[in-house]
């Protein structure tokens, strides 16, 4: 258990990195516009996951908005608007579009993939592109998406430490769940490492 958890984890980190390296480079040599609608339904989901979860928790919410635009001299392809609230139910604004994402792509490897005509697959790819590398939009999203996995830690150390008895189907079933989303995080990281490289020529060409 603990295993998948770590290669979860390191293929969560990985793809991180390699979206936002992909992504700056992307933002120079692409329209802006281009790079938003390439985006879009991760953008959507993202930023639609943070407003559930905050009219979940009965904390006010404000405009929805899928354009880009600076911010803080950051560029930010949508936002969301929550008001302040208490550490807990911040943090569990914050992670909603890991967890949105990470089943949204669980379901997609699931249900999607099947005797389907080429076309069918490559726009799934297309979407778990577009949703995986919109999992993390800054590095809070990435400590935010770290407390669910450091919850399973902790509730699987107390249960050890009182020597009670798991339910026997959950720890292989959770162990299946994080290795298939393992495979699809590596997936797009695959996919970003080789767009990343002919990126990187070019940007170095043009600066050249």
């Amino acid at each position: 258990m603990l295993l998948s958890l770590l290669v979860f984890t390191l293929a969560a980190l990985a793809l991180f990195l390699s979206s936002q390296a992909l992504l700056s480079r992307l933002f120079r040599l692409l329209p802006l516009n281009l790079l938003f609608f390439l985006l879009l339904p991760g953008i959507f989901l993202h930023e639609f996951s943070h407003i559930l979860m905050a009219e979940l928790l009965r904390v006010k919410t404000g405009e929805l908005k899928l354009r880009p635009e600076f911010s803080d001299g950051q560029l930010r392809l949508g936002s969301a608007q929550i008001a302040s609230t208490d550490p807990l139910r911040l943090t569990l604004i914050g992670v909603a579009p890991f967890i949105s994402g990470t089943l949204a792509l669980w379901l997609l490897f699931n249900f999607g993939l099947g005797d389907f005509l080429w076309y069918w697959k490559l726009g799934l790819g297309y979407l778990v592109f577009a949703i995986a590398n919109t999992l993390f939009s800054s590095p809070s999203d990435l400590q935010a998406a770290a407390m669910p996995l450091v919850l399973v830690v902790i509730l699987f150390g107390l249960f050890s430490l009182t020597n009670l008895d798991l339910p026997p189907n959950l720890i292989p079933a959770l162990q299946t769940f994080f290795f298939q989303l393992t495979r699809l995080f590596t997936y797009t990281l695959g996919i970003n490492l080789v767009l990343l490289l002919p990126a990187w020529l070019i940007s170095a060409r043009i600066k050249a």
